[in-house]
């Protein structure tokens, strides 16, 4: 409502599919239907995204597949922003936090 998430970040980050109703009066809604299949997809996949190649991911973001939110958020990659290549000593440091404070809970 307040522009403080996009409604791409809602799905992406939360998995909450939001429709536009009216923009100019704030009037969204929340597709409740939609939304319970992108979490059901999401869980099914998240442990595999968090593990997925670096190499692959860095390639993504440099396709402009992905930003730097769903490299760090998805995939758990930290990439040289500018020119895309990844970082493997941070990325397996944040891999290694993001396994155990994350992935480590999710059934």
């Amino acid at each position: 409502m307040d522009d403080y998430v996009s409604i791409k970040r809602a799905a992406l980050d939360y998995g909450v599919v939001i429709k536009e109703i009216d923009a100019d009066l704030c009037e969204y809604e929340v597709d409740e239907a939609e939304t319970e299949k992108l979490r059901a997809h999401i869980r099914e996949n998240r442990v595999a995204w968090a593990r997925i190649d670096p190499e692959k991911v860095a390639e993504m973001y440099r396709n402009g597949e992905i930003d730097a939110m769903d490299a760090v958020r998805r995939y758990a990659v930290i990439l040289d922003w500018e020119t895309g290549e990844p970082l493997p000593k941070t990325i397996e440091q944040f891999r290694e936090s993001f396994e155990r404070r994350s992935v480590a809970h999710w059934t």
